[in-house]
């Protein structure tokens, strides 16, 4: 017997227990603007019944954004409403609902380009990918390194080219750094940056709008932004290069009045961020039209030229040994510079 009202003790108490816990969710749901979550009586929450309750001031306008923000999170299509084309709109919500919402749906149902592996594609490292980038600065022939690590623990392969262009003075042109160590503090012209972070993580960076936590570094007419921009590199053991921006903000920016042909080697950025080593191989575009070739082709959103002519040395290695040569060094020059994607 007693053992009978033990059990229905138990149970009452659980089954109490999990009303509770079922109405604290409710409210946390309500509150929160869960609107996946059924509940009798209560509208779907779209941008329409955002703008409905603000008007009626039932709620707090606190309140509803809050809840408008969780809409925002994900921008389904049924949570829309027709405030995209609603001409009530108030005018504090119209530029928002009317311009910047088309626009990132526009952008979310364009499909990533799908670049395949072709013989022009050297390499392809995503951002979440385990790769790490070094720069060297190497002399002579044998192309001693003077600065930089060639070979990590942990990266069997690793892929090698010439970075920027090098001086009459067998010297990197233009800014060169490597790993926080200032070795050319002379700026070119040039508006195309590569930065490599602590990580080994490699950026393309337009030198004209360098940004970092907020604060922009206008590195070629203020002496202040380019001490504290070398500083910072210097803290921050970047490494940074500074050659030819081909391809800013998805647009070609190389002049079609060069007319100069040669094979051609780029890095670029495509729109998820995955960093491509570009090689013409047998065609000898113009800095122009590979820079159209990279934007149009290839979904480049940003790009930069590498050196190259003699000084195009291009190889692959995996486990210390050369699989293969892409391009080598004419004899006698001295190359400057190496980039190397380290990769597993």
């Amino acid at each position: 017997m007693y053992r009978v009202l033990g059990m229905f003790k138990f149970l009452a108490i659980f089954l109490l227990f999990t009303i509770i816990v079922g109405l604290i969710y409710l409210v946390v749901i309500m509150m929160r603007g869960g609107d996946d979550f059924f509940i009798p009586g209560r509208k779907k929450y779209t941008l329409d019944v955002f703008l409905e309750n603000l008007r009626e001031g039932g709620t707090l306008p606190t309140s509803e954004h809050q809840r408008l923000y969780s809409v925002l999170k994900s921008l389904r299509q049924d949570r829309l409403g027709k405030v995209v084309t609603d001409q009530n709109v108030p005018y504090d919500y119209r530029f928002f609902f009317h311009e910047v919402i088309p626009a990132f749906l526009k952008n979310n149902d364009r499909p990533l380009l799908n670049i395949p592996d072709t013989q022009n594609i050297l390499g392809r490292f995503p951002q979440d990918a385990g790769y790490v980038v070094k720069f060297l600065h190497v002399s002579g022939t044998e192309c001693t390194i003077l600065q930089g690590t060639r070979v990590l623990k942990g990266y069997p392969k690793r892929l090698e080219m010439t970075g920027t262009y090098t001086s009459p003075f067998n010297f990197p042109t233009g800014l060169f750094i490597v790993d926080g160590k200032i070795i050319n503090p002379v700026l070119q012209k040039w508006e195309g940056l590569l930065i490599v972070d602590a990580s080994g993580k490699l950026y393309i960076k337009d030198l004209t709008a360098l940004e970092y936590n907020f604060r922009r570094f206008d590195i070629t007419h203020s002496y202040q932004d380019y001490r504290d921009f070398l500083r910072l590199a210097e803290k921050e053991r970047w490494s940074v290069l500074q050659t030819h921006l081909i391809v800013k903000r998805s647009e070609v920016d190389a002049s079609p009045a060069l007319q100069r042909r040669f094979r051609r080697r780029a890095i670029f950025q495509d729109s998820s961020h995955t960093i491509f080593v570009y090689d013409s191989f047998e065609e000898q575009p113009t800095l122009y039209e590979l820079a159209q070739t990279l934007q149009q082709q290839y979904g480049a959103v940003a790009a930069v030229n590498l050196d190259m002519g003699p000084f195009g040395y291009a190889a692959r290695y995996e486990n210390g040994q050369r699989v293969e040569l892409f391009m080598g060094k004419a004899k006698n020059i001295q190359l400057s510079n190496i980039i190397v994607f380290n990769y597993k």
